[in-house]
């Protein structure tokens, strides 16, 4: 659909899995894309934990059954106090009666280069290791222009009918614009790495994602997911003036690496996480991720559009980034497909339902973050004789919000929201309690997962070329 060689349909900053599912949608409907990605893939990235929800986008794309081969598979969540003494374990199959309840965990070095690849097969075209430096939206024809630089130099300017930004949280377009803003009530450090050798206990040995919540000043939890056979990828996500502080107390202490203290002091507060992490170690470096719940106003226009992480983060706790990021690229791809082809191509109606799902499923979840971080905003207080506890109101918290994310929340997004609001009457928080909390199989100590349904047999092998890989560059 190039009216010249030198106009794109699409240009697409970033090729993360958001630039990717973008491109292929594109791409497969017969558009002329141009994904440019700063770095050169694979190249290791937080959010390996996956919803249910990504089981169609994966088939729809291409790639399920290349998932199934090289990943390990999650059929549910565990939400654990901080020794261990007290868990709710939340499976899918209870909610999702079809082969989509059992989910990915990613290694994403590998999960990121699977997309971008599968978008090249699809006919977009890709460029690693080229930044776009400059962008001007306001042109006399109404297209985009776009500076590129590669990193040996050469500059390049490129003009595309539409942009989307699928930057992530670099934020591209809501940085320079000045879009970007704070979240004014989340304001949290993410710090992880990936061991080896750990204890395959508690459930993570079926492929359970591990939540373990840190209470006082930290305001924080604990993640630990199995990435492989043999490997864990653990983080911690604490209050930044927590981190402050102790950042403080470790520099006057003359700790030199900080973070890496303040990490590992955070995991021993955790008699459960220092349990299955007794024998291993860490094989990577620590990484953090600061300051990264923000908000922006501009989502999209006459010829851009923000996607993922590049339009708004809040959180990382209900592992619905990647979905998220995902679900919104197929639906601006579908809209822009709608709006080339239709007899009105200056019509933002297809970009307006889009983003109405967008944002509506966005508010959602940030609705359900905050429970999490503040079950009282509706009355857990009042649920019973367990209300004392402040563990068990977060783990009220947390089953809810399973319970809607295990649901369309994008189409249906307004009557979940509806549905919150009607637990501001501690009377149907008791009801919902009872019906939902208290069934037999939400009481279960497990989801029931074989392991070889979690830890399929070719996993060994992308496992062994993984290790020969970091063995040939001196890792």
């Amino acid at each position: 659909m190039q009216s010249n060689s030198n106009l794109w349909d699409v240009a697409i900053i970033g090729g993360g899995p958001v630039g990717a599912t973008a491109a292929t949608y594109l791409a497969k409907n017969g558009h002329q894309v141009i994904v440019l990605e700063k770095e050169k893939f694979p190249r290791e990235h937080v959010g390996e934990s996956l919803l249910p929800f990504c089981y169609g986008l994966f088939e729809e794309m291409g790639v399920l059954e290349e998932m199934k081969r090289r990943f390990v598979r999650k059929p549910g969540v565990r939400f654990v106090d901080i020794d261990g003494s007290f868990h709710t374990t939340l499976c899918f199959g209870h909610v999702i009666k079809d082969p989509s309840y059992l989910s990915f965990h990613v290694i994403r070095a590998e999960f990121d280069q699977l997309l971008l690849d599968n978008a090249r097969r699809h006919g977009a075209t890709v460029r690693e290791q080229t930044a776009v430096q400059e962008v001007e939206l306001e042109t006399p024809d109404g297209t985009v222009v776009l500076h590129t630089r590669t990193e040996n130099g050469a500059q390049e300017r490129l003009q595309a009918r539409f942009l989307i930004d699928a930057s992530g949280q670099n934020t591209f377009l809501a940085r320079r614009m000045g879009w970007k803003r704070p979240h004014p009530d989340l304001d949290r450090v993410a710090f992880s790495t990936h061991w080896i050798e750990a204890k395959f206990t508690a459930g993570i040995e079926e492929g359970l994602l591990q939540i373990v919540y840190l209470g006082g000043d930290r305001l924080g939890w604990i993640w630990v997911i199995p990435v492989g056979t043999n490997r864990l990828s653990v983080g911690v996500v604490l209050n930044n003036a927590y981190v402050r502080e102790q950042k403080a107390k470790f520099l006057r202490e003359g700790e030199a690496d900080w973070q890496m203290a303040l990490y590992r002091q955070e995991l021993s507060c955790s008699p459960f996480v220092q349990e299955i992490l007794a024998p291993a170690r860490i094989i990577q470096p620590l990484m953090v991720n600061g300051n990264y719940s923000y908000l922006v106003d501009t989502k999209y226009g006459k010829n851009f559009a923000l996607v993922g992480d590049a339009s708004t983060f809040i959180d990382p706790v209900f592992a619905s980034g990647v979905y998220l990021g995902m679900n919104s690229a197929r639906l601006v791809a579908d809209a822009l497909h709608r709006k080339f082809t239709s007899d009105h191509p200056d019509d933002n109606a297809p970009l307006d339902e889009a983003y109405r799902q967008i944002n509506g499923a966005y508010a959602l979840i940030e609705r359900l973050i905050r429970l999490f971080y503040n079950p009282e905003a509706i009355t857990f207080a009042e649920i019973g004789a367990a209300a004392g506890l402040l563990h068990q109101k977060h783990e009220t918290a947390l089953s809810l919000a399973h319970y809607l994310l295990a649901g369309d929340f994008f189409e249906r997004h307004e009557e979940y929201m509806e549905f919150i609001d009607l637990l501001q009457d501690p009377r149907l928080v008791q009801k919902y309690k009872q019906y939902v909390i208290d069934r037999p199989e939400f009481q279960a100590n497990t989801c029931g997962a074989r392991q070889w349904e979690v830890f399929a047999p070719t996993l060994a092998e992308y496992e062994a070329l993984r290790n020969q890989h970091l063995k040939d560059n001196g890792a």
